[in-house]
């Protein structure tokens, strides 16, 4: 009779799995009406890619988003062909270190290059230190770019003394920025800094950035417009249009998305000061705009503290691209509102150009155009060219004044005339827009097609009556383009 034997067993944990396991079905994976889906997905991505290769940087931000879906793989020949292409040319390497983008781009751009096992050279952050070889304080304030660092430095290898110092950086200030961040960007902030992208297991990787990506997509849901920001104008779908009207190729989908965002901030910020905040509250509101303050400040009520968090999580996600305009001249209207102060007509016609968003908003649609525009379109944007929105000057609500109203006092005129007036003013900018149209151009003319588009969509949002607030008016077209497919 053999002896029992005394074995170490281990008090292993029960099998959680079986059950699920033992329930899936294979039966449609392998189907031949999925396979035909994924061919002409495939075909349309790689069209998508082989059309970004236009714009170097928008190419590499594109690879970055199939390596996110874990579908590089798919495309991984051509990919490498255009990054070695990429990285042997002089120009592209001096645009990466001289005026590549912001933080977050240039750390996109280096990650991409080394996955596919390319020593982009580190010294591509040396823009972002300052004299002592320390990151400069200001780039806490960029929270995609601070996480787009983190991602790029667990690509160091030895000797890459920059790289261990942007680790320890970028490290040291995620936490808190996740602590001040909205919930889609809080949420990839800290699963980072538990697992690195770089780190971690492919597949859960992209299951989780689609997760952030749908995330994204219900934005306007998510920063809770509807139930805090209760007395603003809800306009999504006639925020889109707007965007739509601007530009409909397909290579501005993205670029779409961000203008009707902007578009959608911008109602807000007008409701904001236009029939909401105090001359108290405003002031504060302003001058936290103005600082650009990363954290909301006191002394205005809670939904205000709400709106000013997205403003900055929205400007913090373009980043260096967009630029804050605006706050001064909606400064300007609310004091005309509190104070009961008339102010002249061409006063307010400069002020109204410039608190209607008018800027900002073009800003935003050229900076979705990629290398089109570039820096010197953004400074003869700047210098309030003669090309300009027509548009109607129209009363808001408790507004001491109307442009009708201004050009009735400074003039003296009849209300009969002075719309004469104004009608006039607009046909005469419309009269300006189309000279600015004809050859020779002051700037690419790609960039002149969205400022004639944009004053198309005013005009017909706002000619008859104010559409954009009133949505009856513009039902059927949101219907008919973004609805209903056309019958074939």
């Amino acid at each position: 009779m053999e002896s029992e034997v005394q074995r170490p067993l281990a008090d292993f944990p029960v099998n959680i799995w079986e059950d699920i396991l033992n329930s899936f079905s294979k039966s449609e994976l392998g189907s031949d009406s999925l396979k035909e889906k994924h061919i002409t997905l495939k075909e349309t991505v790689n069209e998508s890619f082989m059309a970004s290769r236009a714009n170097p940087i928008e190419n590499i931000m594109f690879i970055d988003t199939l390596c996110c879906l874990g579908v590089s793989y798919h495309f991984e020949k051509d990919i490498t062909e255009q990054l070695e292409k990429l990285f042997d040319c002089p120009d592209f390497n001096q645009k990466i270190r001289q005026d590549g983008g912001d933080l977050c781009t240039v750390g996109i751009v280096f990650q991409v290059f080394r996955l596919f096992g390319f020593k982009l050279p580190a010294d591509v952050f040396k823009n972002f230190e300052d004299e002592d070889g320390k990151f400069k304080a200001h780039l806490v304030a960029d929270a995609r770019g601070m996480l787009s660092l983190y991602e790029a430095a667990q690509w160091r290898i030895p000797g890459e003394d920059i790289l261990d110092e942007a680790l320890a950086f970028s490290n040291s200030q995620l936490e808190e920025i996740s602590s001040r961040s909205s919930p889609h960007l809080a949420i990839p902030i800290k699963k980072a800094l538990k697992h690195p992208f770089h780190k971690g297991i492919s597949r859960i990787e992209t299951r989780q950035y689609i997760s952030y990506y749908e995330a994204e997509e219900k934005w306007h849901k998510e920063m809770e417009f509807e139930s805090k920001i209760t007395y603003t104008r809800h306009i999504v779908a006639e925020a889109y249009l707007w965007a739509l009207g601007t530009y409909f190729e397909p290579e501005y989908s993205q670029a779409r998305v961000a203008l009707a965002i902007i578009v959608i901030l911008y109602t807000a910020l007008d409701d904001v000061y236009d029939a909401y905040g105090t001359k108290e509250e405003l002031e504060i509101f302003t001058h936290a705009l103005k600082k650009w303050l990363p954290e909301a400040p006191t002394g205005i009520p809670d939904s205000m503290k709400h709106f000013y968090r997205v403003i900055v999580d929205f400007y913090e996600k373009l980043s260096m691209i967009l630029r804050r305009k605006g706050a001064n001249g909606y400064m300007q209207e609310a004091k005309w509102l509190k104070k009961d102060y008339t102010a002249k007509f061409d006063e307010y016609k400069e002020n109204a150009i410039v608190s209607s968003g008018y800027y900002g908003i073009m800003a935003v649609t050229f900076a979705g155009m990629g290398d089109v525009a570039k820096l010197d379109a953004f400074e003869w944007l700047s210098s309030h060219p003669k090309i300009r929105v027509a548009s109607e000057f129209e009363r808001k609500r408790k507004h001491v004044a109307t442009g009708i109203d201004f050009y009735m006092k400074q003039f003296g005129v009849s209300k009969e005339r002075a719309a004469e007036e104004i009608f006039n003013i607009v046909s005469n900018a419309w009269k300006d827009l189309n000279q600015e149209l004809m050859r020779p151009h002051s700037v690419n003319f790609s960039l002149l097609m969205p400022i004639l588009n944009l004053s198309r969509v005013i005009h017909v949002f706002y000619r008859y009556q104010d559409a954009y607030t009133h949505p009856e008016f513009l039902k059927e077209h949101v219907v008919s383009l973004l609805v209903e497919n056309i019958p074939i």
